[in-house]
């Protein structure tokens, strides 16, 4: 499966996960009305090509407490990103609804470890789960107790690697999220995955409509949803593999999605002025052959990025990786390595 081609798609019907979450060892433990859990919120599907369910999670508020209440994806598709998306989905949510704390009980704790998620003694853990008054708790049941607390910062992740998962330039975006997580308790991560059907050229009607928007101050059409998750990230980060000494054309399509007047940039006499929040934007890329300093698509994000009022860029690169006799993974390993040294 593509997970570029994947679908997350909100949905009240908690039911239609029952199969899944059973082969994934999870219970539906239901309300009195049999719809959904204690507190139910909303959940998100994920959606293969042909449509077929392949993952699926939902949040709660109980007691005042947010709660990831369950997340499962089909067991030949799990470390394929789809696990990733759903909760980095549902994160974004509760934080948006005003979370400062998220709990949960996890069968997979090294999954919510690695995104900042703290370990909890059941005492200290509030009364908000039936575990610890089932009689397969600590038996055939071993869950363990954890929170999260945002730090309200928010990094936003523009995958631009065009291929798959496996992608190189995944793979250093990978890296620098893991550190970037580490140095940075608390941050909330998100990820656009830039992709036909995600963002679209603007033709002459889109152009149309949108002006008109602008001039009505409609800044809540769907149509700048982009632009107002660019603008609210307190960090940027680009993965984009290096192509025609730029990058894929469909992050341009995605930029010319962002850039919109009165919400991420004003205009004036002497110029223009950024209304983005962003304290610095990293951009990632890997080449088959050498880049050198024609890197004229980190040239282009950093006028870009200029224009709508990032404050500092930073660049990773790997090059030189199809080139017959050149040690390409010790290449990838060095760049890795300073990703590693980098202040992140």
């Amino acid at each position: 499966m593509n997970i570029r081609k994947m679908n997350i798609i909100e949905t009240q019907d908690y039911l239609q996960f029952g199969d899944l979450f059973k082969r994934s060892g999870l219970e539906l433990n239901l309300d009195d009305s049999g719809r959904g859990p204690v507190g139910f919120i909303t959940a998100w599907k994920a959606v293969d090509e042909a449509g077929a369910l392949v993952g699926g999670c939902a949040i709660t508020r109980k007691k005042g407490y947010y709660v990831l209440n369950d997340i499962a994806v089909e067991e030949e598709l799990r470390s394929t990103g789809i696990g990733r998306l759903l909760f980095q989905t549902a994160m974004t949510r509760m934080l948006d609804m005003g979370a400062r704390q998220v709990h949960i009980t996890a069968k997979a704790p090294k999954f919510f470890e690695k995104y900042g998620f703290r370990y909890l003694e059941p005492e200290d853990t509030p009364d908000i789960f039936g575990c610890k008054n089932c009689d397969q708790y600590g038996k055939k049941c071993k869950p363990e107790f954890m929170a999260f607390d945002y730090s309200g910062e928010r990094l936003l992740f523009i995958d631009s690697c065009v291929t798959t998962h496996r992608s190189r330039t995944m793979r250093l975006a990978d890296r620098y999220l893991e550190q970037f997580i580490k140095a940075h308790p608390g941050v909330n991560v998100e990820t656009v995955i830039v992709e036909k059907g995600c963002a679209e050229p603007l033709d002459r009607d889109d152009i149309n409509r949108r002006n008109d928007l602008v001039e009505a101050g409609a800044y809540d059409d769907p149509m700048f949803d982009y632009a107002h998750q660019f603008k609210r990230a307190d960090y940027i980060l680009i993965g984009a593999p290096y192509w025609d000494c730029a990058f894929p054309a469909i992050l341009k399509v995605y930029i010319e999605n962002i850039v919109v007047t009165g919400l991420t940039f004003e205009e004036s006499e002497t110029g223009y002025s950024g209304l983005c929040r962003c304290k610095e934007l990293t951009y990632i890329t890997t080449a088959g052959g050498p880049i050198g300093d024609k890197n004229l698509g980190f040239d282009y994000i950093c006028g870009i990025g200029d224009m709508l009022g990032v404050r500092s860029f930073k660049e990773y690169r790997a090059e030189c990786l199809d080139v017959v006799g050149m040690d390409h993974e010790a290449i990838m390993e060095q760049a890795l390595a300073v990703i590693d040294a980098g202040e992140i």
